[in-house]
């Protein structure tokens, strides 16, 4: 597979800033393998068997994409989805004063711009968070699909009801109380989304922390600083920490 090269993108938003690479600057080269693939029954094609394979009459295609690519804008005109099949993504919205929030992330088997289904615009920018393996969906094969197999709709309705759950989860358990122990909330969300088994899990930078939380970096920094010292966080390769949030007190 041929690894796109890195364009830089400016502009005011923060998804175009600094070196990016956008949706349209990967090579979607690798056709999907979705009878066979490892998240499928996490994912929006998990309902489907045998034969219903053979109605994905336009290719679905696969990369791999490094940490920082841009999947899509907020208020971009949308023609696919995007099934996580490992990695992170994280979604953005422009703040009216001028700074953005993570109001969500999405791991293995979440499909990534799943709203613009309705209306055809993406909701937010999406931009993976490390080294991510994604499947592009064109809008065309999710609609023959639902019109002939009645369980993809299901599938549907059930990865909107999850993404209603994040969000309430996103309000009540990460944008209130200590930092610290928002902090320790949202690593227990981490290790569920990506459905690590070890405990084991790599924390998203500082500033993306604090995008995430609503709060100051310099608060954000405090506070892992604090669990690194308790033992709740021990560091076992850059950026990758295994976690005993009991240590966190």
């Amino acid at each position: 597979m041929r690894r796109p090269s890195v364009k830089r993108l400016e502009g005011s938003d923060p998804a175009r800033r600094g070196n990016a690479l956008r949706c349209s600057e990967i090579t979607w080269d690798d056709v999907a393998d979705c009878r066979h693939c490892a998240v499928r029954q996490q994912g929006l094609f998990g309902v489907l068997r045998g034969s219903d394979f053979d109605q994905i009459l336009v290719p679905i295609k696969r990369a791999v994409v490094p940490a920082g690519t841009v999947l899509y804008l907020e208020i971009g005109a949308a023609d696919a989805v995007y099934t996580v099949r490992w990695g992170l993504v994280k979604l953005v919205k422009q703040a009216p004063e001028d700074s953005a929030r993570i109001v969500r992330l999405l791991g293995p088997g979440a499909a990534v711009g799943l709203e613009a289904l309705k209306e055809g615009i993406y909701w937010h920018a999406a931009i993976t968070l490390r080294e991510t393996g994604l499947c592009r969906i064109p809008f065309k094969v999710i609609d023959r699909l639902q019109s002939q197999n009645a369980h993809v709709a299901e599938r549907l309705i059930t990865q909107w009801e999850t993404y209603v759950e994040y969000a309430d989860r996103w309000i009540t358990d990460l944008s209130a109380g200590p930092v610290k122990v928002r902090v320790c909330r949202l690593i227990g969300f981490l290790i569920e989304i990506t459905h690590s088994t070890s405990g084991e899990i790599e924390l998203p930078s500082v500033e993306d922390l604090a995008a995430i939380l609503g709060a100051s970096v310099e608060s954000v920094s405090r506070a892992t600083a604090e669990l690194k010292r308790s033992k709740a966080l021990i560091r076992v390769a850059p950026r990758t920490y295994r976690c005993n949030l009991e240590a966190a007190g």
